[in-house]
């Protein structure tokens, strides 16, 4: 597979479709959410690239190696492929590779890794993140790296692990804060508000008929990291346009729900977007999901989380 993106990224499927007459620097790593740490990757990538004559490009994979070698477990990721190679191009690489790991792949030893990226005609750089790990058993390493490359017209460049704060900047790190809810902090660590995009489906539309909020029920993939149970300030944004809004997570146990939903209340927004998509950025949680004695007290509360979310979506 071989295509140029909306802009100027070419995007490939394989190290073997890098074209021959050109040289590159290359950023390795999973890259889940571009957040600043990664961001850090791709500065470094386009320095060298720039010193080196090269073109700033990324290998990069999908999906998570957890998911082939573990299908059971999951792990629930900030971007989706789309939105990773969107923010790849944003970040100006010109190329980027997106591997699928198989499990022939992930059976290969480091060296064989090693041996793989020493093929690549004119690569001139390496740059990767000082906990990037490589080959069967992830049994690979910087310091490996280093070595591999060592007394070759390569260049290698290992950044350390960014900090944000006293927080250490990591995918991991990024998704605990999300699933607890402290999506504030996420976007700290992120450098921008964590972002969901879904379809609007059909729900139980009290929202509309029994809270005069008219809802959009909001179906994302199942790989995404949802946050914790709650409401959040929020913004929708819908056609090109970002509109502040206010979203549950959860049952919506007053009416004795089990099924967990998002549903978005769109301020000053009429509308119908069912069977359309929009993306959800989510800027601070409100509270958490409460079990009200009457629909009045619901309506009164959901009243103080708009004035609430507006004062943060204004601020």
């Amino acid at each position: 597979m071989l295509f140029r993106g909306i802009g100027f990224m070419t995007y490939i499927s394989t190290l073997e479709q890098l074209p021959v007459e050109k040289r590159y620097v290359l950023g390795i790593g999973f890259f889940d959410g571009c957040h600043k740490g990664h961001q850090a990757v791709f500065r470094e990538v386009k320095t060298l690239a720039q010193e080196k004559g090269a073109e700033p490009a990324i290998l990069t994979f999908y999906p998570h190696p957890m998911t082939v070698l573990a299908p059971d477990v999951h792990v629930p990721l900030l971007q989706s492929q789309e939105e990773k190679l969107k923010s790849l191009e944003e970040a100006g690489m010109a190329v980027t590779v997106c591997m699928t790991p198989d499990r022939e792949f992930l059976s290969e030893s480091a060296e064989k890794f090693l041996h793989r990226l020493s093929r690549i005609p004119g690569l001139k750089g390496i740059v990767t993140g000082a906990n990037f790990t490589f080959g069967k058993g992830a049994l690979g390493h910087s310091a490996m790296l280093e070595a591999y490359f060592q007394d070759t017209p390569v260049t290698v460049k290992i950044l350390s692990l960014q900090q944000e704060g006293q927080q250490t900047i990591s995918s991991t790190e990024i998704r605990q804060l999300i699933l607890k809810g402290e999506v504030d902090t996420a976007a700290q660590l992120l450098g921008r508000p964590y972002a969901i995009t879904g379809d609007v489906v059909h729900g139980f539309r009290r929202g509309h008929e029994a809270l005069g909020f008219p809802t959009a029920n909001l179906d994302v993939p199942q790989d995404r990291v949802i946050p914790a149970d709650g409401v959040y300030a929020t913004y929708a944004n819908v056609a090109g346009k970002r509109y502040p809004s206010i979203t549950n997570v959860g049952n919506n146990p007053t009416f004795g729900n089990t099924q967990k939903t998002i549903e978005t209340f769109i301020f000053d927004f009429d509308e119908s977007i069912y069977g359309k998509q929009f993306t959800l950025e989510w800027i601070a949680r409100l509270r958490g999901e409460k079990k009200f004695d009457s629909v009045s007290d619901l309506i009164a509360q959901i009243q103080k989380d708009i004035v609430a979310a507006k004062e943060i979506v204004n601020s």
